[in-house]
């Protein structure tokens, strides 16, 4: 007979929740799901004297016998030999805290296949002195497998990430907590904050894998219905310098429209940016003298001339080497390289930090200067570099002072508010013309209103 409460009106004519003895049948027993098992817990190996039906199932076993000499008859014959001092060590220990244990391990089937139980016991002691171990066992092998490939997922987002020195996060908007994975300090010298958020075989083995793909369209739905950000951008290091990186994310919002998660990473993308920003600054640059080529001055004259920052004005000049084709013959191409540099460092020092200064080809310079219009900064300007000293070196000495190389202009200053590089340009070299008339060192002003 055994004590227990009656969820609902027994045979007995009990009431609901009224405690009463009755018989607990095997028929009982054996629809409670999972094994029902009771072994002694003060012997060594723990010897089973009550084992239910499921418990044989959970062994392969048909009979009680065949039970037994798979187990010994015994609760550590029940368990894999490779978890057995695991299990016994967290029951010892667990037992040493209260009367009931939780332990997980897989069964020491005799055809080696792999089941995993989760174990719930309690320790009793009867009338009569004898402990006991009551157990109940669940099946969880499907549980364990999709654990261990959660695991491995998680694993592998931490090897790619280490591989990539990508970031990735995961933050629950509601509960204003967030995962990170991924070296952030390592990439940026400090601690991550809110804002920073918001092909060789190995082996000589034939290969021959069964390749499980799994679907993405579910997580790509979920994508497409959230918020999603796609840009580069930079994040400050320690020191304030940037660190670019490609920010992605996305953001999940719950019936009512508010979010619920926000996903995503920050590609380290700051080697490739800095080398591009390198192949694109030198690919910008004339191979000689360093200044701006054609292509590149006219892209930035056009940017500027659509701006702002022509809206009161601009001007350009043309730079001309007065006797370069003399110097260059005369003296030898590596002279006429020096004339050039020289010259393209002397208008680069004489000019602002935002003025274009470019070489068009050959030995034809250009300057473009955004703001700058009539007055007396404009003659300054135009004074100082046609009668400037730009050689910081001395010529040949067998160069005759009428040969010295020096510079003329040709300088428009435009006050018109649509006009192209083009329209600048014929102006200026009409007036570059009649500068070269004009002999050497001279400048010539034409206005474009």
């Amino acid at each position: 007979m055994t004590v227990f409460h009656r969820v609902t009106e027994g045979k007995l004519g009990s009431h609901d929740g009224c405690t009463i003895e009755d018989e607990v049948s095997q028929e009982f027993l054996d629809r409670i799901p999972g094994g029902l098992f009771r072994y002694r817990a003060d012997d060594e190996g723990g010897t089973i004297d009550y084992v239910s039906r499921d418990v044989l199932e959970l062994f392969g076993c048909a009979t009680y016998e065949e039970f037994c000499s798979i187990t010994d008859n015994s609760f550590i014959g029940m368990v894999h030999p490779n978890d057995r001092q695991r299990v016994t060590e967290e029951i010892t220990s667990q037992i040493k805290c209260g009367n009931t244990d939780a332990v997980t391990y897989r069964l020491n089937r005799p055809d080696g296949a792999e089941v995993w139980v989760d174990d719930r016991g309690r320790y009793v002691v009867d009338d009569e002195g004898q402990a006991w171990f009551y157990v109940t066992i669940i099946d969880i092998t499907e549980k364990m497998s999709y654990q261990r490939k959660l695991e491995r997922a998680e694993e592998r987002v931490e090897m790619l990430t280490v591989l990539s020195r990508d970031v990735i996060f995961d933050i629950d908007c509601q509960a204003q907590t967030g995962e990170i994975f991924g070296d952030f300090e390592a990439r940026f010298n400090r601690e991550p904050q809110s804002d920073d958020l918001i092909l060789q075989k190995r082996c000589d083995k034939e290969c021959s894998i069964d390749l499980e793909v799994h679907d993405i369209e579910r997580i790509r739905d979920i994508v497409a219905q959230g918020d999603f950000i796609d840009m580069e951008t930079s994040l400050p290091n320690a020191e304030g310098d940037p660190i670019w990186c490609r920010y992605q994310s996305f953001v999940l919002f719950n019936g009512v429209g508010c979010p619920v998660r926000h996903v995503g990473r920050l590609l380290d993308t700051h080697d490739m940016v800095m080398r591009e920003a390198t192949l694109r600054k030198k690919a910008e640059l004339d191979g000689l003298t360093g200044v701006f080529n054609r292509e590149a001055a006219m892209a930035r004259i056009e940017k500027a001339l659509a701006s702002e920052d022509c809206s009161h004005g601009c001007s350009l000049f043309l730079v001309d080497v007065d006797n370069f084709k003399q110097v260059n013959d005369g003296f030898g191409h590596p002279e006429g390289d020096r004339v050039l540099k020289e010259i393209a460092a002397f208008l680069g020092r004489n000019m602002r930090k935002d003025d274009v200064v470019a070489r068009l080809g050959g030995d034809e310079f250009a300057v473009f200067a955004a703001g700058l219009v009539p007055g007396p900064a404009l003659e300054r300007v135009l004074a100082q570099l046609s009668g400037g000293i730009y050689a910081r070196n001395p010529r040949p000495a067998d160069m005759p002072e009428d040969l010295q190389p020096s510079i003329s202009i040709g300088a428009v200053v435009c006050t018109r508010t649509s006009v192209t590089f083009d329209d600048l340009y014929q102006v200026a070299d009409e007036a570059l013309y009649v500068a070269k008339r004009g002999g050497k060192s001279q400048a010539a002003l034409r206005r474009l209103d």
